[in-house]
């Protein structure tokens, strides 16, 4: 008789143990699937961002590339086909070119910016006849000395 109890309590104590219902599986593939799209909707402003951060860092570095320059040569690094390098005064027009092959020649800078920044001079008030402004390409939001 009383192992005839054991027999159907184990019976009936296995029969519980089928594992995870169709209910449940869903409900943690459903709850996997939003915390995957709240980490990807995180990260994907990264990439912007970086670029962002390393155009201004490259942008303090041309600045400063472009003022030891004038402090050797007395004249700006400029693009401009006509009048190339320029004096303090008049200085860079505003929105000329920073010559980085200039810079590069002149051992200032060890590599040229990536394609997607462009630098140019910036003539404000408030701003130097050689300050350096940047911009990422195509045009953002994201600027150096805007």
């Amino acid at each position: 008789m009383l192992l005839a109890l054991l027999k159907n309590a184990r019976r009936r104590s296995q029969r519980s143990q089928g594992g995870f219902t169709l209910v449940e599986l869903l409900v943690v593939i459903a709850i996997l699937g939003i915390l995957a799209a709240i980490v990807l909707f995180n990260i994907s402003g990264v990439n912007g961002n970086a670029a962002c951060n390393a155009m201004k860092t490259d942008g303090a570095t041309i600045q400063g590339a472009a003022d030891i320059y004038y402090t050797n040569t007395g004249k700006y690094p400029d693009t401009n086909a006509v009048t190339g390098d320029v004096a303090v005064p008049p200085g860079p027009a505003n929105g000329d070119g920073v010559s980085v092959a200039e810079l590069i020649t002149a051992n200032l800078l060890h590599q040229a910016p990536p394609a997607t920044e462009v630098f140019t001079y910036v003539v404000k008030v408030g701003y130097g006849s050689g300050t350096v402004q940047g911009n990422l390409v195509p045009a953002t939001a994201c600027k150096y000395n805007p």
